[in-house]
C-alpha cells in the first residue's frame, strides 16, 4: 500500500512538472508595455528586430509585439494629447499615457444644423483604447475604439489645443458636431 501511494505521488509530481515546463511562456502583452519609457520600448523593438538581422522573418507573435511597441511609441511621441479634453456641453475625454481613454457620458447630440439636442437617457461613459495615426500630411490623427459602432476620429491639423470629433475611419468619416478643448491646469 505504501509503495502504491509513493508511486501515485511521484506520477502526480512528474505530471505537474511536465505541465509547467510544457506550457508556452507568456510573452509581453499590452498591459506590460504601459508606463514604460520610450527609450526602453525602442530597445525592446530593436532587440526583437536584431534577432532577425540575418533576414529571417518575424513570427506572428513577434510581428504583433513590434506593432504594439510601435503604437505605444507613437503615443509617447505626442505627449500633448495626455490629459483632459472637454466639450462645451460637458462631454469629456481623458487620455492617459498607457493607451487608455475615458470617454465621458454624453447628454445630447448635434443635429445637421449644429444645434445641440438633449437626449434621454444620456449615452453612458466608457473606457477604451486610443492610438495615433499620421494622415497624408503627417499630422496626427487620434482614433478611439468604440464598444459598438464606428470609431471616433480626431484629426489634429491646425491646433494642439482643440479638435473636432468625427465618426468613422480615416477614409470616410462624418462630423459629430463635438469640438473638444484641452483643459489646462
Amino acid at each position: 500500500m505504501r509503495c502504491a501511494s509513493l508511486y501515485a505521488l511521484s506520477v502526480l509530481l512528474l505530471c505537474g512538472l511536465l505541465s509547467v515546463s510544457c506550457t508556452p511562456r507568456k510573452g509581453l502583452d499590452t498591459d506590460s508595455l504601459r508606463g514604460m519609457p520610450k527609450e526602453e520600448l525602442q530597445s525592446m523593438r530593436e532587440e526583437i528586430l536584431s534577432r532577425h538581422a540575418d533576414g529571417s522573418g518575424l513570427s506572428k507573435r513577434e510581428t504583433a509585439l513590434v506593432a504594439q511597441i510601435r503604437e505605444q511609441e507613437r503615443r509617447l511621441d505626442n505627449p500633448w494629447i495626455f490629459g483632459e479634453w472637454r466639450e462645451r456641453h460637458g462631454a469629456r475625454l481623458i487620455f492617459r499615457d498607457d493607451g487608455t481613454v475615458s470617454v465621458g457620458a454624453r447628454g445630447g447630440v448635434y443635429d445637421e444644423m449644429g444645434v445641440y439636442k438633449f437626449i434621454s437617457p444620456e449615452e453612458p461613459a466608457y473606457e477604451s483604447v486610443w492610438s495615433v495615426i499620421p494622415d497624408e500630411a503627417g499630422d496626427p490623427v487620434i482614433v478611439i475604439r468604440r464598444p459598438s459602432g464606428p470609431d471616433l476620429v480626431y484629426p489634429c491639423h491646425r491646433s494642439r489645443n482643440s479638435f473636432a470629433e468625427y465618426s468613422g475611419d480615416l477614409l470616410e468619416a462624418s462630423e459629430t458636431g463635438y469640438y473638444f478643448t484641452k483643459i489646462q491646469y
